[in-house]
């Protein structure tokens, strides 16, 4: 039996897919349920964004948006407010138990970051930032992806 060829796409697949599992750990144990850690995040980036927005970046429905938003209405993640110039849109912000949860979230991240790149030299780490600069772009401009 052949043995398959590790590519560098597969080693970037691989590495993400580790990396948001470790997310979903971290914010269970924060205590924010990880339905909600891509909407907090977000928004914490950006704010007053609508639904459709973050399932285009979370890459699922608007329907399960539409769920996720409410639990966490109810919760006190998150306000919606009326777009003052098109009273069709609603706006979604992080209440303050939102925003604190963001910023612990992105604490530890951080600190896992640091971890995980001491065992690389600052030119190796920008090095390696360059490459996967180049992949992105790469992926970018690709048509099929």
């Amino acid at each position: 039996m052949q043995t398959k060829k590790r590519t560098a796409m597969m080693a970037v697949g691989k590495t993400h897919f580790v990396w948001e599992k470790c997310n979903r750990t971290a914010a269970a144990r924060l205590g924010v349920p990880e339905s909600y850690l891509k909407l907090i995040l977000f928004l914490s980036r950006r704010p007053g964004a609508g639904q459709k927005e973050i399932a285009e970046f979370s890459h699922v429905t608007t329907a399960a948006v539409n769920q996720t938003v409410k639990e966490m209405l109810a919760e006190d993640y998150l306000r919606k407010e009326t777009d003052e110039t098109d009273k069709r849109r609603t706006r979604l912000y992080l209440t303050e138990k939102g925003a604190d949860a963001a910023e612990r979230m992105r604490r530890s991240f951080e600190e896992r970051d640091e971890r995980i790149t001491a065992a690389l030299t600052p030119e190796k780490e920008e090095e390696l930032i360059g490459l996967l600069d180049r992949i992105r772009a790469c992926l970018e401009e690709e048509t099929l992806c």
